[in-house]
């Protein structure tokens, strides 16, 4: 019933058990200086059980079973030398007679230095703590008073001051009350006050209390720095003076891993983007430095596989996103030879939808992402703000996939952010082409999906030990054991719903969006074209549209539904046709310009124009008022008066041969006196003369 060193409860004190026998055991109490074995029988043992006097109890000297020390030092060897003095005494049941203990504790004595109290002292703490080796280990934890609170009133803590003036203040209840609400205030925050700062605060502080005090009169700065450092827990500091959101992303403890909420492959997708670290440069002209390329990753995160991606020059949006998730339902082969790589189906086989992607808030959680959901069924969950943590997987994908290439490529972004004098510009350097640099991600993609072993993957417990860790492998061992395994979709159904969508508004000139006009076979067939009164038309109808084409948009006519038809751009917007969304609302903003320009122009004109049509109704008013004529006579000459006015119109109007006119001949003037003319007269000029008379 009762075993060697069992710790029991009697009467609430204490016993160990040393020793059992058929019908009997010896024990020993636990706090007592001086206490011996005692001799008890089970059968009143279990009448003290029944009494409920009895019951076990932890042993409060367990933790000594834990305790290691160096051979080679002192506390170990003094504990095996104490235990070598009492190892003749404690052996054997005769250990617990007393004449037999008394006889070999007189020997003890006798072969050793040490005395009667001494040797009884170590029998006693080996009996009392659990009969082995380590129970007699000093009790150095208990030297010191650790984490006691010294009090001084009179003197100061440590060595006296050898260098300065005084010996020092002490650190007295009211100076630490002092040193906490400092504390609080100034380092108990995310602020990132030094120790310094706050020590600076507490000087003010103090010299307010204490205007008489002297500068050597004012507790130190090792006083301060030490309280801080002893009353302040680490644990506590570190949360208090971690902002909220770099705690929970770098420094907060993990409890669990993102492959644990992946049944299989397909069951959980995470995506993300970044800018590349290199500046690329024009496949045609290496002088044309581009920039910087966005990278969009979508990995599965049960096997690591990079199921979709995009490589371009837009910025990160959920247009762009949905490019990237769309390569990640489709082949992927045919975007490979495009750039001269062949692979299989087998090489690359996700394809399909997943159960959940994980996704930033801001590119995905808009109403526009609802028709993932809706439409395809895909279920999107968002990674809290600055918790790039929580899709840590995608996250280091990108680090991981642009080390390969950072140090040996020219235009690197490297550096410090504001360039030296004398440091390279990296941007100058660049020399890799955009299609030379998809090449070199796909192959880093498929390397990583082929071949790379996951040396930390933590894999589950029903994984055969034969699997290696690498995506491929993980994927295919997946498909075949786990459940969460892809679904198939119409792709060509998936590019259009996927795509952005914008409220439009239909008139008789067609579909309107973003002030380009569009129409359609169905369009046209519904009758929302003709110009009645009686045509009703829809209102709060949404169109998708690709950004890169402003020819075509799909308009949905019900709502709710995945049904759309296909517009095209009509030829009273001609002038945007085979351009990009992005052109034409550069183009719209340039025309917004040159129109705000011209009514500026016009502006001027207009109030010219105001003037004058005040000065003619001045002048009409001023003709009314001096007529004679009254309104009878008025209205009866108006025909004749339109008749007037129409002749002398026509004759002004008409139309006259433009002939030059004959030049006269300069009139000559004798220096004699003019000579009498005895010719006749010449009247052919006069004849042929065409001038008109009047």
């Amino acid at each position: 019933m009762w075993q060697v060193n069992e710790t029991l409860s009697f009467d609430g004190k204490p016993y160990r058990i040393l020793l059992t026998e058929t019908s009997y055991f010896y024990w020993i109490a636990l706090d007592e200086n001086k206490g011996l074995p005692e001799k008890i029988y089970f059968d009143e043992c279990n009448h003290w059980v029944d009494e409920g006097r009895v019951e076990r109890i932890p042993d409060p000297y367990a933790y000594l079973q834990g305790e290691s020390w160096a051979k080679e030092s002192s506390v170990y060897q003094q504990s095996q030398s104490n235990y070598e003095l009492i190892k003749p005494i404690v052996e054997g049941e005769e250990a617990f007679d007393k004449r037999i203990r008394a006889r070999r504790l007189n020997h003890a004595i006798a072969s050793s230095d040490k005395g009667k109290s001494t040797i009884y002292r170590l029998v006693r703490r080996y009996w009392q703590r659990g009969q082995i080796k380590n129970a007699l280990l000093p009790d150095y934890k208990n030297s010191g008073a650790a984490g006691k609170r010294r009090n001084f009133s009179t003197s100061k803590a440590g060595r006296p001051r050898i260098y300065g003036i005084g010996s020092g203040e002490p650190v007295t209840e009211n100076i630490r009350k002092q040193f906490r609400i400092i504390c609080d205030k100034y380092l108990m925050n995310d602020k990132g006050y030094s120790i310094r700062y706050a020590y600076n605060k507490f000087g003010k502080a103090y010299k307010v209390k204490h205007p008489d005090a002297e500068e050597h009169q004012i507790p130190t700065f090792r006083q301060f720095q030490y309280f801080y450092k002893t009353e302040y827990n680490k644990v506590t500091l570190l949360c208090v003076q971690t902002p909220q959101g770099n705690y929970n992303k770098d420094v907060r403890p993990l409890h669990g891993t993102a492959t644990e909420q992946a049944l299989g492959p397909g069951s959980r997708y995470e995506i993300d983007a970044t800018i590349a670290d290199i500046y690329l440069v024009d496949d045609n002209d290496s002088d044309k430095v581009i920039g910087r390329p966005t990278i969009y990753m979508v990995i599965d995160v049960f096997s690591r596989m990079v199921a979709g991606f995009y490589i371009g020059f837009d910025n990160a949006s959920y247009p762009v996103a949905m490019k990237a998730l769309i390569s990640s339902f489709i082949s992927k082969v045919e975007a490979c030879a495009r750039y001269g790589i062949d692979i299989s189906e087998e090489q690359w086989p996700c394809v399909g939808i997943p159960d959940v992607l994980l996704a930033d808030r801001g590119e995905l959680m808009s109403h526009q992402a609802n028709y993932l959901v809706d439409a395809i069924g895909v279920r999107l969950e968002s990674a809290p703000p600055r918790r790039g943590d929580a899709k840590g997987i995608v996250e280091r994908s990108f680090g991981a996939f642009q080390a390969k290439f950072k140090p040996y490529m020219p235009g690197v972004v490297s550096g410090n952010k504001v360039k030296k004098h004398g440091e390279k510009d990296y941007r100058v350097e660049a020399a890799v082409t955009i299609s030379d640099f998809v090449e070199i991600m796909l192959y880093s993609i498929l390397a990583h999906n082929l071949n790379k072993p996951l040396e930390k993957y933590d894999r589950a417990p029903d994984m055969p030990e034969s699997l290696p860790s690498i995506p491929i492998e993980l994927w295919r061992w997946g498909l075949q054991h786990r459940t969460g395994r892809l679904r198939s979709i119409d792709t060509d159904l998936a590019k259009i719903l996927l795509l952005p969508r914008e409220r439009v508004s239909v008139s008789e000139l067609g579909v309107k969006l973003w002030g380009v006009i569009y129409s359609g076979k169905e369009v046209l067939q519904t009758g929302w074209m003709h110009r009645s009164s009686k045509v009703s038309r829809p209102k709060g109808l949404y169109a998708a549209y690709e950004l890169g084409s402003v020819n075509h948009i799909y308009l949905f006519p019900e709502e709710g539904k995945n049904t759309f038809w296909v517009c095209d751009i009509s030829t009273r917007s001609r002038e945007f046709r085979d351009l990009t969304w992005y052109q034409v609302w550069e183009r719209q903003a340039a025309q917004k310009q040159v129109l705000a320009e011209a009514k500026y122009q016009y502006a001027p004109v207009e109030r010219d124009f105001d003037d004058l049509l005040e000065k003619k109704l001045k002048k009409a008013k001023k003709n009314s008022k001096t007529s004679t004529l009254s309104n009878a006579q008025k209205i009866n000459e108006i025909k004749a008066n339109k008749r007037q006015s129409r002749e002398q119109e026509r004759k002004e109007l008409a139309i006259k041969p433009n002939r030059p006119k004959q030049q006269e001949m300069a009139t000559v003037v004798p220096l004699k006196g003019e000579e009498e003319n005895y010719q006749l007269p010449d009247f052919i000029p006069e004849l042929f003369d065409d001038e008109d008379d009047s």
